[in-house]
């Protein structure tokens, strides 16, 4: 989603498909970049290249070969001075801003990031699957995988089996299992919804997988919220598809932090990335400029 706004309000918004440029290759998220900004800037009335500053949050960024990629990219579309960071950092600030907090963000991948008072930063997670990103989408479909073939090793063919089965697209469950491990490997946050429909059918080990990945994302949580608040009051802010998809991964999640970090208060609001980037854009734009 791409934002474009004067000082006070926003005039046009775009969207278009993915961007991330280690999944769709430089071409391809070119094509997406200015297909999204060019859709908000003819509903602003404006021209790419009188765009003043940009702000733009990419998966990956941490890694500097990604971020001058992209940062090439947008700037071959807009005018201006242009600022490329995490995707965690737009989050975060749409959430609280230049305050202080933790963000949970669970969606393909996962991570917790929090920023105390004194500017000092700490992230869990985020290391991508399968090394990391607990609780996330990949996990979700991974730890079904894994569960419904124990199962099957014990003599029981499941219900959930034969669901990511038909996902996947295999024929039956040899060719699932070769699917399995093929190369380029299986989007497991693609089976999430398929967990998700199972658990709300009742599917106890469906709705098991999906309490465990509200605990996985609380204890991220609550390392970010140790290092850097120990026993201070501090607000935690979730984010991305899976919290947002499952009442069941959000209610382990809160019950879960709360009993581990007392002093913790979830914040009840929709995050909005797009809307973050536009706000840290707005707020540089004005510091330069005073």
């Amino acid at each position: 989603m791409q934002r474009n706004c004067d000082e006070d309000s926003q005039l046009g918004a775009g969207s278009s498909s993915s961007s991330k440029v280690q999944r769709v290759g430089k071409a391809c998220a070119r094509d997406a970049l200015a297909a999204a900004l060019h859709e908000a800037c003819a509903q602003a009335g404006v021209s790419p290249r009188q765009i003043v500053r940009t702000c733009a949050g990419i998966t990956g960024s941490a890694r500097s070969e990604i971020a001058e990629v992209m940062r090439d990219l947008v700037i071959s579309i807009v005018g201006g001075q242009v600022e490329i960071v995490g995707d965690v950092d737009i989050a975060f600030e749409d959430s609280f801003g230049t305050e202080p907090g933790v963000i949970v963000i669970a969606g393909t991948g996962s991570i917790a990031y929090g920023r105390n008072a004194k500017g000092e930063t700490a992230r869990v997670g985020g290391w991508g699957y399968p090394v990391s990103d607990e609780g996330s989408g990949q996990w979700i479909g991974a730890e079904a995988v894994r569960a419904t073939l124990r199962s099957q090793d014990a003599g029981q063919t499941t219900e959930l089996l034969q669901e990511l089965i038909e996902k996947i697209g295999a024929t039956d469950f040899q060719n699932f299992i070769v699917r399995l491990n093929a190369n380029p490997a299986v989007d497991f946050a693609t089976l999430f919804p398929v967990v998700l429909s199972a658990s709300e059918k009742g599917n106890a080990v469906a709705t098991e997988i999906l309490r465990r990945a509200g605990g996985e994302l609380a204890g991220m949580a609550g390392i970010v919220i140790e290092r850097l608040f120990k026993k201070q009051p501090v607000s935690v802010a979730t984010h991305g598809g899976v919290i947002a998809s499952s009442a069941v991964v959000r209610g382990s999640f809160g019950k879960e932090i709360t009993g581990r970090c007392p002093q913790s208060a979830l914040l009840d609001r929709e995050v909005d990335p797009a809307r973050g980037a536009l706000e840290r854009a707005r707020r540089e734009f004005k510091a330069t400029s005073a």
